[in-house]
């Protein structure tokens, strides 16, 4: 929805849908079948770099923030994956690893890749370490599970939607670190931490909401680390007296690696993480990204392709996401 809003400034000239998965039907001109061939599984890397050895951010692993016009950023600027076909660059293609079907594989590509690499690397969560998770949908529920596979002693989690709450209690949050803000009989986090003394590591922001961004100042610990994932607000609160006075780091967070992609897969592929995927036709993509506005969709949407109506044998990406 973020690139439907003018603060993000793309041109309109292209398809947007920055997550997919299907398989392969053609191979370009300069593509040797020992590295790829038709009928072969992949996700796509949506922000793959220009790879080029000039490049400043690509010769430090930073490729996924790469300005360059052959960048890639599937559609965030190239055409993206609201299509029945696409044509991806062999860099952004990501081989699928057996027990990762096309439909999961297709939110792979952001919402467990970009909380994947929020958590272990932005934040670099340790084991001794209390979080506070704010923002249960498609990627904060993703994130919840990682940070449990790598052990965090503590998560609190904070939505204003009680569902996503319950989701969580579900995945073993217990419910006195579960925090629903529209819910006028449930103290909010930052006063609890406060009343208990309840140290917050790192808070991980995947809602970036002017009301999530106030309340991370407020409940992280002295020292401590905000990572800013979500875009929802056009700008944020900033109280300098705490941002200094607490000394808190503010981190961003963008996406993810193709290293860390790779890891992503081999997690879902051992049922580490489990994300929680909706389907739906293509043809509906109009109501699907109204319902998304309004918050009617739960976490991730995966539209499908109906592949009767086309005479094209085989298909290229099977999947979008939401």
């Amino acid at each position: 929805m973020a690139m439907t809003e003018p603060i993000i400034g793309m041109k309109p000239e292209f398809i947007l849908g920055h997550e997919g998965a299907g398989e392969i039907v053609q191979l370009g001109s300069d593509v040797s079948e020992a590295d790829f061939q038709v009928g072969e599984r992949i996700g796509i890397h949506i922000v793959p770099g220009c790879d080029a050895s000039s490049c400043l951010q690509c010769n430090r692993g930073l490729h996924r923030l790469c300005r360059a016009e052959n960048s890639g950023n599937y559609g965030l600027g190239y055409d993206g994956t609201f299509a029945e076909y696409i044509g991806i660059q062999t860099r952004a293609a990501i081989k699928l690893p057996a027990g990762v079907d096309v439909v999961t594989a297709a939110v792979s590509g952001d919402a467990v890749l970009t909380a994947y690499q929020a958590v272990k690397y932005t934040a670099a969560v340790q084991p001794h370490q209390t979080i506070a998770i704010f923002g249960l949908g498609g990627l904060g529920l993703n994130a919840l599970q990682i940070a449990q596979h790598l052990g965090v002693k503590r998560i609190l989690v904070v939505d204003r939607r009680q569902e996503s709450i319950d989701e969580a209690i579900k995945l073993g949050i217990p419910a006195e670190d579960a925090f629903c803000t529209s819910d006028p009989d449930v103290k909010k986090i930052e006063q609890v931490v406060a009343e208990q003394g309840i140290l917050v590591d790192t808070t991980i922001d995947f809602a970036g909401a002017e009301a999530t961004i106030l309340s991370t100042q407020l409940t992280v610990r002295p020292a401590g680390q905000m990572v800013i994932v979500g875009l929802l607000a056009k700008q944020a609160p900033l109280m300098p007296m705490a941002v200094v006075m607490k000394a808190i780091t503010i981190k961003g967070s963008y996406s993810g690696t193709i290293e860390s992609f790779h890891e992503c897969l081999e997690l879902m592929a051992k049922g580490v993480v489990k994300p929680t995927i909706e389907t739906g036709s293509i043809e509906d993509l109009p109501k699907v990204l109204k319902d998304l506005d309004e918050g009617k969709i739960k976490s991730r949407m995966v539209l499908l392709p109906d592949w009767k109506r086309y005479t094209a044998p085989g298909r290229l990406f099977e999947t979008s996401s939401l």
